[in-house]
């Protein structure tokens, strides 16, 4: 069984899993992801909020944060298959300008594609400024792809094949069991999603990296449901354009 969600109320509803498991764009209109986090939480119920709480204060107690690369650093080099198969290599992506990478968790999690859907919103203004946009994921086979036809998107995502390149990035963690059980039950096989039988998950992160291939900013937030604002990111963009010149 896998997992939808209705665009009106954002709430999860078990589907056939013949039928695309994606997440539907979001009604999101002028809010920020400030507010539609808000909106959500308010759809948890009293199990969603047991998990959430667990989950946030084990990457905080272990503080997972930490081992996260820094601004200052030389960004890992990669090479990794978008939705249609082609390889893509982080030093083609910045060849002509800065990279913002963003590593989300999967179409299964609406905070990611109410993330998703606002940085294709924003990436005409990513471009205005010479950035490319790529966001990473853990999921494989043909689910990039439904990602992108059910939100609309024209994004470069790319598949993280074994986990590599957010182990990389240190933002890889491997699954706690409550917070296995609490998404098994709800009709997650992460699994069968990202292709290995053990489940891994990334910190949702934001990078800015220079055409030189250094960390000029990065937003990490071991709480999922906090993601960087475009307008952040856009802010981060100019802050390392003009400290460039």
């Amino acid at each position: 069984m896998t997992m939808t969600c209705t665009p009106a109320a954002h709430r999860c509803h078990p589907i056939d899993s013949q039928h695309n498991d994606c997440q539907p764009m979001p009604n999101q209109g002028n809010k920020t992801l400030d507010q539609i986090r808000a909106e959500l939480l308010a759809t948890f119920s009293a199990a969603d909020w047991k998990s959430y709480n667990h989950l946030v204060g084990w990457l905080r107690e272990t503080d997972m944060a930490s081992r996260a690369l820094k601004v200052g650093y030389e960004a890992p080099d990669f090479l990794l298959p978008d939705a249609d198969g082609r390889l893509h290599s982080s030093k083609q992506l910045r060849r002509d300008g800065p990279l913002v990478l963003s590593f989300f968790r999967g179409g299964w999690c609406p905070f990611c594609t109410a993330e998703l859907c606002a940085l294709q919103a924003a990436k005409d203004e990513f471009e205005s400024v010479g950035a490319t946009l790529a966001v990473v994921t853990p999921e494989t086979r043909n689910l990039p792809r439904q990602l992108k036809r059910s939100l609309g998107l024209d994004l470069k995502v790319l598949s993280d094949v074994d986990y590599e390149v957010a182990m990389s990035y240190g933002v890889l963690f491997q699954v706690p069991d409550e917070t296995k059980a609490h998404y098994s039950g709800l009709g997650f096989d992460f699994g069968a999603r990202h292709g290995s039988p053990t489940w891994m998950l990334p910190i949702p992160a934001t990078y800015v990296i220079d055409t030189g291939g250094r960390v000029r900013s990065a937003f990490v937030e071991p709480d999922f449901t906090i993601r960087a604002e475009p307008a952040q990111i856009l802010a981060s963009l100019r802050q390392a354009a003009s400290t460039s010149l």
